[in-house]
């Protein structure tokens, strides 16, 4: 890859819409199934990763860098929808709100009601049968 080609790859990158368009142009292969069904998840994922990455103005003269950089970034984002579902990364509002809340139940919370007994309300008070 020459320079120039790297550079117009760049521009390309830039003008990128599609999940399809990222894997063909950064050449990474993909089974187009995990894609249809993962597709938002991929890219959002992906753009965190490309968030994470330096300033790209900064390799701006070395474009092979940057492209590498960037395709190293849509094959981690891809390989977490393989290995995972969208439900286990929950990377958008709707299932972050929905995430399981913590079941744990502090030591002090736990009771013991004996079989055949009633559990005594907090308030009340011990009648004269039980003294």
């Amino acid at each position: 890859m020459s320079a120039t080609t790297d550079a117009g790859q760049l521009a390309e990158f830039n003008r990128c819409s599609t999940a399809e368009e990222y894997f063909t142009l950064l050449e990474v292969d993909f089974d187009p199934r995990v894609v249809a069904v993962n597709r938002l998840h991929i890219l959002k994922h992906f753009a965190g990763e490309l968030a994470k990455l330096p300033e790209a103005g900064a390799d701006a003269e070395h474009p092979r860098h940057l492209l590498r950089e960037y395709r190293d970034a849509l094959v981690r984002s891809y390989e977490a929808f393989t290995n995972a579902t969208a439900l286990d990364h929950r990377l958008f509002k709707v299932l972050k709100d929905r995430a399981p809340q913590s079941a744990f139940v502090p030591a002090s919370e736990i009771t013991v009601q004996r079989l055949g007994s009633t559990q005594p309300s907090e308030t009340s008070e011990p009648t004269e049968e039980s003294r």
